[in-house]
């Protein structure tokens, strides 16, 4: 039993008072529901779960569903939670939704006797994780990245761009700010029927970035060097700062969405130094690929768990999300370790939603 012995969580568990702990799960993205599931069916806690809709895949796995107020400040959305807590007796909240505010007021939730479980115990790391441009200005020269530059106008894009072509061989561009991977584009010398005729939206030719970039007051973007190496996610899991575990897959592609375990101890490192910099206290998860000679390089950190945690924990046999609850509770966790080789793919699933929620 990788994710603890029988005997120690009997022990453990069995020296619990009958009445089972409550944790909640605030408003996130859809592992959610796998996340819910490992929790609840692992018959130690009972669940609430929470979202702005009704129709949110996970509500039905809890045993109690909720609908969060929206739109709502963050003042006002702190208040809500406290209420909650008391009201539905909360002893852990795993929190999605304004992840950072809860962060800052972890004090008013212990006071509540409510463990606090966000991605990471300092607040500001929520805000670093999403400006890459200054993440990778804290992080380069430690973890290897891409050559990066940092522009706000066409001119300086398209600059940016062809130096590190002629460097490089390929530029490609993204918003500084961004999430899924959205306005990602590889900068290509033309082709831009093809690619829209072939559904290859990662590509874009110079001339029509300059129709879509010149004269506009652009976000900050970042030009990159192209890495045209392979892909490896890893979801991790930390406690006070320190890596527990972090299941690193490696994206193979083919029929569907192949991805296979592998054991890479850089990797390993460079995410521990990541988890202790960033004050890492959940799951988490870093994203790397490698450039032309085969070098590793970190793309980003997502202060929150992937939507891929479903594979990593298919592939590593870790119930990763039942374990990041545990940690909070000090229960023992086990051997954290994995055998890499295993190769998975993810198919749709139907989900049925709750007629009616509390």
């Amino acid at each position: 039993m990788k994710a603890g012995g029988p005997e120690a969580a009997a022990a453990y568990y069995g020296a619990m008072p009958s009445s089972l702990p409550t944790v909640w799960f605030t408003k996130n993205i859809n592992p959610t529901l796998h996340r819910i599931r490992q929790v609840a069916q692992s018959g130690r806690y009972r669940v609430v779960a929470s979202h702005t809709s009704t129709d949110a895949s996970y509500l039905g796995a809890a045993d109690l569903g909720l609908t969060e107020p929206t739109p709502i400040a963050e003042e006002a959305y702190l208040d809500y939670v406290l209420e909650t807590l008391r009201q539905k007796n909360v002893q852990a909240l795993v929190g999605g939704r304004f992840a950072a505010l809860l962060a800052r007021h972890r004090a008013e939730l212990e006071n509540l006797g409510c463990r606090l479980i966000v991605p990471s115990a300092e607040p500001d790391s929520y805000e670093l994780c999403e400006d890459k441009a200054r993440f990778y200005g804290i992080f380069s020269g430690r973890i290897p990245m891409p050559e990066t530059r940092a522009v706000r106008d066409w001119d300086a894009l398209e600059g940016a761009a062809r130096d590190l072509e002629a460097r490089h061989g390929s530029a490609c561009l993204k918003p500084a700010r961004g999430i899924f991977g959205i306005g990602f584009r590889i900068l290509t010398p033309g082709g831009d029927l093809k690619h829209f005729l072939s559904g290859n939206t990662t590509r874009m030719s110079y001339a029509a970035a300059e129709l879509l970039f010149r004269d506009q007051a652009l976000p900050n973007m970042l030009v990159m060097e192209t890495l045209p190496g392979s892909e490896y996610s890893i979801d991790a899991l930390a406690r006070g700062g320190e890596l527990l575990t972090g299941v690193i897959r490696k994206k193979v592609g083919g029929l569907g969405n192949v991805q296979v375990a592998v054991d890479l101890p850089q990797l390993r490192e460079w995410t521990a130094l990541l988890a202790r910099e960033l004050k890492m206290d959940g799951l988490f998860n870093a994203q790397f690929k490698e450039d032309a000679a085969g070098v590793p390089r970190l793309l980003e950190v997502n202060a929150r768990a992937s939507g891929g945690l479903p594979i990593s924990a298919a592939l590593s046999g870790l119930p990763l999300g039942l374990l990041e609850v545990d940690s909070h509770f000090g229960a023992p966790l086990g051997d954290l370790s994995y055998a890499p080789g295993r190769r998975v793919t993810d198919t749709q699933e139907v989900v049925e939603l709750p007629v009616g929620l509390n």
